[in-house]
């Protein structure tokens, strides 16, 4: 959903006639209106203070006057003007209006698809109220802490006429310190038949999703011990997959086609497993159950088919490499299946594409470009890492989904509209689930709060991905269409140890994308800068991540100091704001800036425009500094809303607010 104000394209509202209106009337506001028609924001807005000291109860004026300031993004000039002109009853627009002016409203808006918004608490950020049942899932306690799993080999078995699961998991762990009681986490939706240890039938205690496993024995620290889990029962529907997740039980042609995602909800929703984002297996073995005749397709590679005496078959696929429980799955239909192959220097690795028959065609065309994004990725970020698994993209009854060496991509191949990027030559949904290969699947965040690890990255992917085809201006472009999707209703960095939805707002995707490209303009070095990603990429393969870690690694990198550059846009909602000053006196500019709301050691590069043909880029940091330049007509500061993506300077054009 891009702002809402461009749903206006920028066209002002004609000011209705006062009972008491001047001759002059409507000359003055024809006049603020040619200004605004060559983007003259300035001269407009100076016009239209003078024109509301003679009709202060002009309500559309102010309405226009904060329309001028949003394009401008002085938010806060723009919030008080839209609440005058609501004061003074202008009716229209209202979206325009509530979306500058509420929270609420916006708040309702982006979570619609998640949440029931009477469930939020406006004292609490517009975050739910927290329960035990959310610290037990999202926090380390230490049932969690006491062991630390290696190995699962789950077996599911798929009934899609009553749409209800079976099966069970062995849990192979090791654990870390004395202790004689664990936590494995499941859905209270499903029935436990058994938790076998040694032969031994074990007691437990269930609360909420997690289960409180008693061992008649204390285990002792660095002890291998195996643990298998029976279980049944209807696993929950997706409301809104992958956003709001769940089974999703479809079909297509009269035959059944079944796929689950689960990232937040969490992998206990389907199968028994410790579902804590910072524990990652070394490997796994998958086991999906289905009708015979159909296909199941999981991470990782098929081992072995093996047609059972109940009219189902087995397949067995094997990940080899860690993963995280929410990338585990499965997709259950009539695929067809074609393949190629990569090459490297190190060699080469297999894609394996499965769709549904009737879409072969089509997604033959659709994924011939796949090898172009892998290519521009191990450039940028290294060798693929999951190279003896293989790329896997699968077709899914939802729109798509990371799942780690079997991504879900929707059947909706060659769909352009997903961005509104300048390019339409690719799908961004391929573009971004596949740069989750590297950052969410193999770099991984180890609480909810961190999620913008994930998303950031791989929607900062796609930027760095154009730009690599296309070019810098291409970059820019992408850049600023992703800045229009920024709210700043919650932190980008959650509540930790509650399973926080960080996902409400998307702003972990859009705001996160916009820091690190704010990032590389501050740092001004692209050697540094994608040095500096590729080797924390590098660092933490395969490893739990948190924020701290990424700005420690960038200040040790820098040898400086951006804790309060993260700081920012890391835990505030607020964008930094530039404070600035200007006169322009006979063709001179005197340009006096300064950031506000901001850490003492901020600093952040911004864009100045000069008479629509030249741009500059000028360092800000919290004290005022003057710019002064001749020949001056005209200026303006480059933003998402008003920019021209050949003019800008290199790592100048950045997200940020205004007040002047």
């Amino acid at each position: 959903m891009k702002i809402i104000l461009l749903l206006l394209t920028f066209t002002l509202c004609n000011s209705i006639f006062s009972q008491n209106y001047k001759p002059d009337y409507t000359s003055r506001n024809n006049e603020i209106m040619r200004h605004i028609q060559k983007d003259e924001f300035y001269d407009a807005i100076k016009k239209m203070d003078v024109f509301l000291l003679s009709y202060p109860e002009d309500a559309r004026m102010f309405f226009n006057r904060g329309l001028a300031e949003l394009y401008m993004n002085d938010y806060f000039a723009a919030k008080q003007d839209m609440l005058k002109a609501k004061e003074l009853g202008f009716s229209e627009h209202r979206d325009v209006i509530n979306f500058v002016t509420s929270k609420s409203y916006l708040v309702r808006l982006l979570t619609k698809s998640y949440m029931d918004f009477d469930s939020l608490n406006p004292e609490n950020g517009f975050k739910p109220d927290y329960s035990l049942k959310d610290s037990l899932q999202g926090s380390l306690r230490p049932e969690r802490t006491c062991f630390d799993v290696h190995y699962y080999n789950l077996t599911v078995k798929i009934n899609p006429k009553t749409k209800s699961i079976e099966g069970s998991n062995q849990i192979y762990f090791i654990t870390k310190e004395i202790t004689s009681k664990i936590q494995i986490d499941l859905s209270d939706n499903f029935t436990i038949l058994s938790i076998d240890w040694k032969g031994k039938e074990l007691k437990y205690n269930r609360l909420f999703n997690a289960v409180f496993i008693s061992f008649d024995e204390p285990l002792r620290a660095n002890e291998s011990h195996l643990l298998t889990i029976g279980y049944a029962g209807k696993p929950r529907v997706a409301p809104s997959p992958p956003w709001n997740g769940g089974f999703v039980w479809k079909k297509e042609r009269f035959n059944y086609w079944t796929g689950v995602a689960c990232e937040h909800l969490g992998a206990s929703s389907w199968w028994p497993c410790k579902d804590h984002l910072s524990e990652k297996p070394d490997s796994m073995s998958i086991n999906i159950q289905v009708p015979t005749g159909y296909e199941a397709i999981a991470n990782g590679n098929l081992r072995s088919t093996n047609k059972l005496i109940n009219g189902y078959t087995n397949f067995e696929w094997f990940v080899s490499y860690p993963i995280n429980s929410y990338c585990v799955t499965f997709y259950m239909g009539k695929f067809v299946n074609f393949h190629e192959f990569f090459s490297n220097a190190n060699g080469s690795y297999r894609i394996d594409y499965y769709v549904l028959p009737s879409h072969l065609k089509k997604a033959r065309k659709y994924y011939s470009k796949t090898k172009d994004i892998l290519e521009v990725y191990e450039k940028l970020f290294g060798e693929y890492p999951y190279k003896r698994d293989g790329v896997a993209m699968v077709e899914a009854p939802f729109e798509g989904m990371e799942h780690q060496s079997a991504i879900a991509i929707g059947g909706g191949y060659g769909k352009k509209d997903r961005r509104n990027y300048e390019n339409k030559d690719y799908d961004y949904l391929l573009v971004h689930e596949t740069a989750h290969e590297w950052w969410g699947n193999t770099v991984t965040m180890g609480d909810m709060a961190d999620a913008w690890i994930s998303e950031g990255f791989a929607t900062f992917a796609e930027h760095l991905f154009i730009e690599e085809m296309f070019g810098y201006e291409e970059y820019v472009s992408a850049s600023a269409d992703n800045m229009l999707d920024i709210f700043n209703i919650w932190p980008m960095v959650g509540k930790r140890g509650v399973n926080d939805n960080s996902f409400l707002s998307g702003d972990i995707y859009h705001k996160g994308a916009a820091m690190l490209n704010n990032l590389r303009c501050t740092i001004n070095d692209d050697s540094l800068f994608f040095s500096i990603v590729k080797n924390f990429y590098e660092k933490y393969k395969f490893k739990i991540v948190t924020s701290s870690d990424f700005t420690n690694y960038v200040n040790e990198r820098t040898c400086g100091d951006y804790t309060d550059f993260f700081n920012k846009f890391l835990y505030d909602t607020i964008p930094p704001v530039l404070k600035y000053k200007f006169s322009l006196v006979d063709d001179t500019l005197r340009f006096k800036y300064r950031w506000i709301h901001v850490g003492k050691n901020f600093t952040m590069p911004f864009s100045i425009a000069i008479n629509n043909e030249k741009n500059y880029r000028l360092n800000g940091t919290t004290e005022f500094q003057t710019f002064i330049l001749g020949n001056v007509k005209s200026f303006y500061l480059p933003n998402e809303k008003r920019f021209k993506k050949d003019q800008i300077t290199k790592n100048s054009f950045t997200y940020y607010w205004t007040s002047w």
